[in-house]
């Protein structure tokens, strides 16, 4: 498929498509129900459960494919619309992604009792503030720059493969310098842990700044009508809120249920986006088909109906002529069904003249 630059062709995009009022409510039931569930958690969140080290692996590589996947499937959107928020939230979920293996590999007990890559008693907490921390700023970016390409003040960029590998390599640098501050610049930060207390977090205001970060990312994504993407990352952040509550300001100590409940509130806001941008992809994607299926089909019978008796070939009503109604008839829908914003509207009104204009040059 290439890059479409007009209006009328952007809703195939989920970063163009608005979404729906079935949508919008399905994602209220789901911030509902973690909500619901956290309010049902924060009683016992303290209560100390089983040690499981492995846990921490098993989580965070699923995390990695899930955040890894999620920043490709990004990253195609950008090839497409050479848009730079969707550069910058590819970019944060690769970064994400990223800083999950050194937390991974630093966190005592998973792989060495103290963790490897020299860490110290303090750096996974505080791999888990820059990871939690730094994704939110992106997302803020994100939406930010987004604002921006909708009133013309940014423009698209002109070699997508080239700001990918710039982007990659940024966010792997990015990555690379948490993961040293956190090992080798390990007393150069606060401490934040005391055996495996980290209330620390709390009480010096660190998990707190996160938290609300995490909430000024939501209020930054908020709009009336928001895109599909848009909606659905709100949701993630949304669930984040909650994840970062139980186990980093509420909760206080590793192996509590907080712990163990606030990593499982992670993983379902991440599998949440890419299972969600899995299928409206799929559903976008049906729809262009089929309807391109059926414009060939429509093709066809018209073919059929106007050629005459004698077999005289079709020459005032061919096929050029045929694709030109068919886009007026497109672009009259779409201004129709009220969904375009401003910009989109006025650029398919202008498509729509041309077209009209096309076919009564045609007709004369």
């Amino acid at each position: 498929m290439i890059l479409l630059r007009n209006a009328a062709r952007r809703p195939l995009f989920l970063a163009t498509a608005l979404a729906t009022r079935n949508q919008r409510r399905f994602a209220v039931a789901v911030a509902i129900g973690v909500v619901l569930g956290f309010i049902a958690a924060v009683p016992l969140v303290r209560t100390p459960l089983v040690r499981m080290p492995a846990f921490i692996p098993s989580y965070e590589a699923a995390l990695f494919f899930i955040d890894l996947i999620t920043s490709v499937l990004l990253f195609e959107q950008f090839m497409r619309l050479r848009s730079m928020a969707l550069l910058i939230l590819a970019s944060g979920y690769l970064f994400d992604a990223m800083l999950i293996i050194p937390h991974a590999l630093t966190f005592p007990g998973a792989f060495s009792t103290s963790g490897l890559l020299g860490a110290g008693p303090q750096t996974t907490a505080w791999l888990y503030v820059f990871w939690h921390g730094g994704f939110p700023l992106f997302v803020m970016a994100y939406a930010w720059l987004s604002r921006r390409e909708d009133s013309g003040t940014v423009r698209e960029i002109a070699n997508p493969s080239r700001a990918i590998t710039f982007a990659v390599a940024g966010a792997a640098v990015l990555a690379l310098a948490c993961t040293l501050l956190a090992t080798k610049g390990h007393d150069l930060l606060p401490v934040v842990m005391q055996g495996n207390n980290y209330s620390l977090l709390t009480t010096k205001g660190i998990s707190p700044t996160v938290w609300v970060l995490t909430l000024l990312a939501i209020a930054t994504l908020w709009q009336r009508q928001p895109r599909v993407v848009d909606l659905w990352l709100m949701l993630v952040m949304w669930i984040w809120l909650f994840d970062i509550a139980l186990s980093a300001v509420i909760g206080s100590s590793r192996f509590d249920l907080g712990f163990y409940v606030g990593r499982i509130f992670g993983l379902v806001a991440a599998s949440f986006l890419l299972i969600t941008l899995l299928v409206e992809m799929a559903k976008l994607y049906t729809g262009a088909l089929g309807a391109a299926a059926a414009a060939e089909q429509r093709f066809a019978e018209l073919a059929r109906s106007r050629t005459p008796p004698a077999a005289k070939p079709l020459v005032h009503d061919g096929s050029e002529t045929f694709i030109v109604r068919q886009n007026i008839a497109r672009y009259r829908e779409l201004l129709a069904a009220g969904s375009l914003d401003e910009t989109q509207r006025r650029l398919t009104e202008n498509l729509l003249a041309e077209e009209e204009a096309k076919l009564g040059a045609r007709k004369s």
